[in-house]
């Protein structure tokens, strides 16, 4: 179930190659079980359009991200994981449009004033559109595309 139909076979073919090999001996358990897992780890996350980058050692630390999204999944409570990204992102925004406001106070009165101020408007600026690009790219991949203004003014 973690990789996609038109996976399968490829999964499939890698299965049977191990169930052949690991027969051998001890050591070629070992490596054709390896050979396997990392089959079915490089080709799921191909699926997700990530990079392969290889399997993590037992105890290796998970993406605070990542553990959030899996207890939420665990528990079946959203509202926690909803509320601590919100404020996360709310207290991120703030602290970088708080530092532009500040920048601009002063960016008038020296070069070097005005490209802390032009770096910290470009910082914010940045960081806001990628939000909106993650965004919309989370609801392009799930086929929530949104109209955009100008095509609902357009219908109406």
């Amino acid at each position: 179930v973690w990789v996609q139909k038109k996976d399968e076979a490829e999964i499939k073919a890698a299965f049977e190659k191990t169930l052949t090999v690991r027969k051998l001996s001890p050591q070629a358990k070992e490596l054709a079980d390896m050979y396997f897992f990392e089959t079915l780890v490089r080709v799921h996350r191909a699926g997700e359009g990530a990079p392969y980058d290889g399997i993590k050692p037992a105890g290796t630390e998970v993406e605070p991200g990542i553990e959030a999204a899996d207890k939420a999944v665990e528990t079946g409570a959203i509202d926690p994981l909803i509320k601590d990204i919100s404020e996360s992102i709310a207290d991120s925004i703030r602290e970088k449009f708080n530092e532009v406001v500040e920048k601009k106070k002063h960016a008038g009165k020296s070069v070097n004033a005005g490209r802390e101020y032009v770096e910290a408007y470009v910082t914010f600026i940045h960081y806001v559109e990628k939000i909106h690009m993650d965004i919309s790219a989370s609801d392009m991949h799930h086929g929530k595309a949104k109209e955009t203004k100008q095509e609902v003014q357009h219908k109406h």
